[in-house]
């Protein structure tokens, strides 16, 4: 038997002894065994706090200690190191105190022979090994679950929780001691009781099961939790579950559906105002014509009226639409928001009445927001009306500006922005509050809960502050009142000032106008209303077309109106290649979306359905730019 790598301590006070134990050890071929050793306790214990030993031969009878006491001064001095003890003490009631008091055997002098003295030296040697490696085995599992992220826990088949990790109070905010001892099952709940017991009953861990568990605070918790059944094993005996908080992960998913489901609205929602405003255009064109040639006293001219009229209500619904959808024309300016909210104060008094307090808080030090200021006032107005409409006994409605720095903790808690400065506006009324049902819902085009609502005030606003750059949230609780969030990217620039409109342009031109329009009764009615302000009219079909007009037309051409989204070639596209030839035109582009081109010398914009003296007014504003 090879011993060689092995260190012994032998504590022996008898000399004869000692030669004894090493002629044993000659004999079996061990005598290379690195042994070293003394003659009293008190040495003993000084050589193990300064050298490593894989065992220590002790005898229990020494001139500085004496018996069983022998024994437990040398373990607790050296708890790893095991110990065969070497004894001419013939006690078997000793022996079984000394094994209970850590000893690896008990061998009795003048019993002993070289192979005994050997085995029970490797024994005791391999012995300690193993329980080595399974402690730093045990320590390793033991690391992982006390600082493992999850929940791990291990319970009775009826529920009872026998041991959970310390990740428990970090994320559940129990003490240890408050959740051993109690059912998880009271933690659960009620209305996902059934399926978590359906799920355990199986418990092989090959299915998952969402659940709400009770946070120590009383919110709920969304746990994803695996089960298996290890009753089985003597070690366990009880149901294992690995569970995973997956509140913020839920959270941030129904955020994204949320904004999917108002983007797949949207795009919808703009389609349809884009094909509206292209009938709208031919409805609102050709009534304005009639009205023109009409006398004031024509019976028919009161009913073309109401035409007007219904077609211009018809246009604020799909002006409406296209905000959602973010495609609506804006004019961005450099605004301070408590300077608009103090502007607006007059008007929202009015329209709040006399039972409803309007309360202002405005940030000193306000930044400057880049926004269309028609929109933003079209916002606080809506969600002021709808606050109205909640407290129809009265109440408080509440605006208050304030500077944020958005960070990425805050995008985890709250929604997805950038981060960086923003201007923030809280409107928040004492009214009816809503449900989480409802708060899902409320910027979707044509939800309403009125009778006589549209469903499109709300989703306006969240189409304007999305176009703006920014978000707008909702916070209520169902008899609570609500707060709508809106925050705003800040710009480093002053606001700035308020313009003072000119006087209007005679509306006649005698100049050569391209019209570009591929529906036939738009484009007739566009014909018709450029040829009673004066204008020489081509008119063509498609951007092909157009391009071919062009080339072909030996005298010049002032301008080119022509409709953004055709098929084949854009109207951008076609009017870039007409320029390169053309350089002095101008181009006036029309459409059904408002969306805003990027900037473009020689170019505007001019957003369908429009009356003639829009058009009219806009071609000279183009023309005149020229000269």
């Amino acid at each position: 038997m090879n011993l060689e790598d092995i260190r012994v301590l032998l504590v022996e006070d008898n000399p004869g002894d000692v030669r004894l134990f090493l002629e044993l050890l000659r004999e079996t071929g061990a005598g290379h065994v690195k042994l070293e050793h003394v003659d009293r306790l008190s040495t003993a214990l000084e050589r193990l706090s300064n050298q490593t030993f894989d065992v220590l031969l002790l005898d229990l009878s020494l001139p500085d200690a004496c018996g069983l006491d022998t024994l437990v001064r040398a373990h607790a001095h050296a708890p790893s190191v095991p110990i065969v003890v070497l004894t001419g003490l013939d006690d078997q009631a000793l022996a079984v105190k000394a094994v209970r008091a850590g000893a690896q055997d008990y061998l009795v002098k003048g019993r002993v022979d070289g192979d005994l003295l050997v085995r029970s030296m490797r024994y005791a040697t391999e012995r300690a090994r193993a329980l080595e490696a399974l402690e730093r085995r045990e320590e390793h599992y033991r690391s992982l679950i006390e600082n493992s992220l999850d929940l791990i826990s291990i319970l009775n088949l009826d529920g009872t929780i026998r041991y959970a990790s310390p990740s428990h109070e970090r994320i559940l905010g129990y003490g240890l001691e408050e959740l051993v001892g109690q059912n998880a099952l009271s933690f659960t709940h009620a209305d996902d009781l059934e399926n978590v017991k359906a799920t355990f009953a199986r418990a092989d861990g090959t299915a998952s099961v969402q659940s709400r568990f009770r946070h120590k605070d009383g919110s709920w918790r969304i746990l994803e939790s695996f089960g298996r059944n290890l009753s089985h094993l003597p070690g366990v005996s009880g149901l294992v579950v690995n569970s995973r908080d997956i509140t913020d992960r839920m959270r941030l998913e129904e955020q994204l559906h949320h904004s999917q489901r108002l983007e797949a609205v949207g795009r919808l929602a703009g389609g349809v105002a884009h094909d509206f405003n292209n009938l709208l255009m031919i409805i609102t064109g050709y009534s304005q014509i009639l009205l023109d040639t009409m006398r004031a006293g024509d019976p028919a001219r009161d009913d073309l009226e109401q035409v007007v009229k219904a077609a211009e209500r018809a246009t604020d619904l799909t002006r409406q639409l296209l905000a959602f959808s973010r495609r609506q024309m804006v004019k961005p300016a450099m605004l301070n928001l408590n300077a608009l909210v103090q502007d607006m104060d007059r008007m929202l008094r009015r329209v709040m009445g006399e039972d409803i307090d309007l309360i202002t808080i405005l940030a000193p030090g306000l930044k400057t927001i880049q926004a269309d200021r028609g929109q933003l006032e079209q916002v606080i107005l809506n969600v002021a009306v709808n606050a109205r409409d909640a407290m129809p006994n009265g109440g408080r409605l509440t605006l208050e500006t304030a500077n944020v720095r958005v960070t990425e903790e805050f995008e985890r808690e709250q929604v997805a922005l950038p981060p960086g400065q923003y201007v923030t506006l809280c409107i928040s009324d004492t009214g009816f509050g809503m449900d989480a049902q409802i708060q899902s819902r409320v910027f979707e085009p044509f939800f309403t809960t009125k009778d006589d609502g549209t469903g499109l005030g709300l989703s306006t606003s969240y189409g304007i502050i999305k176009q703006s750059g920014g978000e707008i949230w909702v916070d209520s609780k169902l008899g609570d009142g609500a707060s709508f969030w809106i925050y705003l990217p800040t710009v480093e620039q002053p606001p700035d000032e308020l313009e003072v409109a000119l006087e209007s342009p005679l509306l006649h031109g005698t100049e050569t106008i391209l019209l570009v329009e591929d529906e036939e009764g738009v484009r007739r009615v566009l014909e018709t209303m450029l040829k009673r302000h004066g204008y020489q009219v081509l008119s063509s079909s498609s951007s092909a077309d157009a391009l071919a007009l062009g080339a072909r037309h030996a005298g010049e051409i002032h301008l080119l109106i022509t409709d953004v989204v055709m098929p084949g070639m854009s109207g951008r596209r076609m009017a870039e290649q007409m320029l390169k030839q053309r350089p002095d035109m101008r181009v006036l582009f029309v459409s059904g979306y408002g969306e805003p081109l990027e900037a473009q010398a020689n170019t505007a914009f001019l957003q369908k359905p429009f009356k003639t003296e829009d058009l009219a007014l806009k071609i000279r504003e183009v023309l005149l730019e020229k000269q």
